[in-house]
């Protein structure tokens, strides 16, 4: 019996249900109250059912298509109009918005509705730094095209750290209005710092370490891969490397160093993330380690992630390069990583 009344707690009645209601409160003589247990709905639901037949003489739900008519073109531009110039907006922050200027009520659905048809969808924010300067984005491109580069000889290198609690999953499925509470590990491991490489053609090479990267390991990382196997194997290739401003990859020592070995060394525009498509591989591998990683485990965090990477080992990052500006032949197009138009960018320069 209890799992009947859950099946149709949270369900809009069908029209033959209504009816039947109707019956028993017509004709049987059915009070509300006991019509609204036997039917498992409030009492004010059988009371507008009620209302909407004496009203109307016929039960007949609301049509949407008639709900979204309410409203003229003028108004449902506006609220578009709206969206594209804050799209940040909750829909109550809307509705009364749309209320105080037009004095005409709206719900937030009908809200809902008209933004879905209209093309507009509730997506996740990326947030850009303001202190982002067109300038530094003309330099980058200016350094990139006084190279001699193809994609294939590109080395994109940053560090990124994770724990245990980076690992762990935080949403799943649970009855509604109840909590989902579940038993698992609640202690903080150590946390594991690594320092990648990547090229066109998936992961070449990580280094990890407790803490953080001091100068000293990060250069012993750096001069470890530059006399790699796989680099000494191709000698015309990862002839690029292309870091952030990290005050630890500015050091004179670390850029001379590479110099001395015929590698140039391009520095990314500051605030900058989504020219380096090192940050998709990132979100990719957390990604994959909340599925993977098996909590309480006594395996060593270390092992988890480098088991994680093999994964990215043989990945093809030509899209990711292509969708962070950097294309087949040398060409670097700054609008595809900024993912819009720069004429109307409106960056500060």
């Amino acid at each position: 019996m209890v799992d009947i009344q859950k099946q149709v707690l949270h369900q809009h009645a069908s029209s033959n249900t209504v009816y039947h209601c109707l019956y028993g409160y017509y004709f049987l003589g059915f009070s509300k109250n006991t019509l609204a247990k036997i039917y498992a709905k409030h009492r004010t639901t059988v009371s507008n059912w009620i209302k909407i037949y004496e009203e109307n003489k016929i039960f007949k739900r609301k049509d949407r298509e008639q709900v979204y008519l309410k409203f003229n073109s003028d108004q449902r531009r506006w609220l578009v109009d709206l969206y594209k110039d804050c799209p940040i907006l909750y829909l109550d922050e809307t509705k009364s918005q749309f209320e105080r200027r037009f004095h005409k009520t709206i719900s937030t659905a009908s809200i809902c509705r008209i933004l879905h048809e209209e093309g507009l969808s509730w997506k996740v924010l990326e947030r850009r730094a303001i202190q982002i300067r067109m300038l530094d984005i003309y330099r980058f491109a200016s350094d990139m095209s006084l190279v001699t580069w193809d994609i294939h000889s590109l080395v994109f290198l940053d560090e990124a750290s994770c724990d245990n609690r980076s690992m762990l999953r935080n949403k799943g499925y649970a009855p509604v209005g109840q909590k989902i509470i579940y038993r698992g590990e609640f202690v903080r491991r150590p946390r594991c710092s690594l320092l990648s490489f990547i090229g066109y053609n998936g992961v070449l090479d990580t280094y990890s370490t407790e803490g953080t990267f001091t100068r000293e390991k990060f250069f012993n990382c750096v001069r470890s891969f530059a006399t790699s196997r796989l680099v000494q194997r191709n000698p015309g290739a990862y002839s690029v490397r292309i870091l952030d401003g990290a005050r630890i990859h500015c050091h004179k020592s670390i850029i001379e160093y590479l110099r001395s070995l015929g590698i140039v060394v391009v520095f990314l525009p500051a605030y900058a993330p989504f020219f380096n498509p090192i940050e998709f591989l990132f979100g990719y591998l957390k990604k994959y380690l909340k599925r993977v990683y098996v909590e309480n485990s006594s395996k060593n965090l270390t092992v988890v992630i480098a088991e994680a990477f093999r994964r990215f080992k043989n990945y093809d990052f030509t899209r990711v390069f292509a969708k962070c500006g950097y294309l087949s032949g040398g060409q670097f197009d700054p609008s595809r990583g900024l993912g819009l138009d720069i004429k109307k960018f409106g960056f500060e320069t």
